[in-house]
């Protein structure tokens, strides 16, 4: 199995950073054999800094390497503390991507060609991508084969959502044909709200969505601030519990793609 997934929404604010470091966190604990890597699209730089208890890294040393024209390496991957999860770090000169690929004809596809060398020793991929759909967003999705969309249970939330779906649709028919949406997931949900119910509703009429919401909880400031995932922090906390069933659902799904 290997099978690239990214993390992806257009609207900031909506946990996909925290969606994406504890997919990839929880599918090295629970399948301690499969070998997980995450790569961080984000200038942001917040999944590196949890994963990697940093977040300063030679531009050499991160994912930019790629976007430069050069084949991932050993050195753009960081070992965690989980033996099985490796972190391709995030860099601040990822903003520079936008400008840097603006005219060059292998734009779309530089991350998905670099990241080919190594990327079939893993098992699974997880790519967090940047809160926008930018030119880092379109090499995240011609290289993947998921998508997973955390949402929340608001107005502009799925009113954003029509724009991502486009996108997405757009990528599939010039640039990757095996792209497809796995699922929406609700995070910060209530679902004894009214809107939590009718936005439920209305998004699953467009889209799949995983049985597992992610309930909102202080632990999880708590944790990013202490650098910490919430397994290391609050292992017993609502919100990681919700993440553990989450990436159990993903796993499912993963072996029927993958």
């Amino acid at each position: 199995m290997n099978v690239v997934l990214s993390v992806t929404n257009q609207k900031g604010g909506v946990a996909k950073t925290t969606t994406a470091l504890h997919l990839a966190a929880g599918l090295a604990r629970q399948h301690l054999k499969k070998k997980v890597l995450y790569i961080d699209l984000d200038p942001q730089r917040n999944g590196t800094d949890v994963l990697l208890k940093k977040s300063e890294f030679d531009a050499e040393q991160t994912v930019f390497h790629l976007f430069q024209g050069n084949p991932i390496t050993s050195q753009q991957l960081h070992e965690t503390d989980l033996e099985n999860l490796m972190v391709v770090p995030s860099s601040l000169q990822l903003v520079e991507v936008e400008t840097m690929l603006s005219n060059a004809l292998d734009g779309f596809f530089r991350l998905n060609e670099n990241l080919s060398p190594l990327v079939n020793e893993f098992d699974f991929t997880i790519i967090d991508c940047p809160p926008s759909l930018s030119v880092l967003t379109i090499n995240a999705l011609v290289a993947a084969k998921g998508i997973i969309i955390p949402l929340q249970a608001s107005k502009f939330s799925v009113d954003g959502i029509h724009g991502l779906v486009n996108a997405i649709n757009t990528v599939q028919k010039r640039y990757n044909a095996s792209l497809e949406i796995i699922g929406g997931v609700f995070t910060m949900f209530n679902e004894r709200t009214t809107i939590s119910q009718m936005m439920t509703e209305e998004i699953s009429q467009n889209m799949k969505l995983f049985k597992s919401t992610i309930p909102s909880s202080v632990a999880v400031e708590e944790a990013h601030l202490l650098k910490q995932s919430l397994y290391e922090y609050a292992p017993k906390n609502k919100v990681t519990i919700a993440y553990e069933q989450l990436t159990k659902e993903v796993y499912n799904v993963l072996q029927k793609i993958g």
